[in-house]
């Protein structure tokens, strides 16, 4: 017998009144809204909580932000690259933190300072350690009046 092709399941284009949880986030959240914010004044909303965000309408991250999501490409040591976010918060300097890679509906979180969790990254991503590491990122919006999308490493 047969087996019926499943139809792929649609998402829907986020809106300024879109919320989830951080984790439910796609690369196509994200290349319609490249900055996304905590929805911590909403928490008291039923079924939410504060790992629930929302986008925010801005192509520049701004000083005296925290914790922001922010869209960033990432390249492998081999050249592979990923959709993804990274944290940002601008409120006292600039601080950037906790990348998220989102290839093909995976969520994969890279944790560079424990051994472990670079082991678990690189075998959900199919590679080695050494073929992930170290790891570019680039911003795919600007930060405060900078000329230049800002780009950093992750070893």
């Amino acid at each position: 017998m047969k087996q019926k092709k499943s139809k792929p399941t649609k998402t829907k284009r986020p809106t300024l009144k879109t919320r989830k949880p951080i984790d439910e986030l796609t690369a196509s959240d994200l290349s319609v809204f490249p900055i996304w914010e905590y929805a911590l004044d909403e928490e008291e909303a039923e079924d939410r909580d504060e790992t629930w965000v929302r986008p925010v309408d801005a192509q520049v991250v701004r000083k005296g932000q925290y914790s922001l999501t922010v869209a960033a490409e990432f390249r492998t040591r081999t050249g592979t690259t990923f959709p993804g976010f990274i944290g940002v918060t601008t409120a006292e300097g600039l601080e950037i933190y906790g990348a998220v890679l989102l290839p093909e509906a995976k969520y994969v979180v890279v944790d560079p300072s424990n051994a472990a969790d670079r082991r678990a990254a690189a075998k959900s991503l199919g590679t080695s350690t050494k073929e992930l590491f170290p790891l570019t990122y680039t911003l795919r919006v600007r930060v405060g009046r900078e000329k230049e999308l800002r780009t950093g490493l992750i070893q």
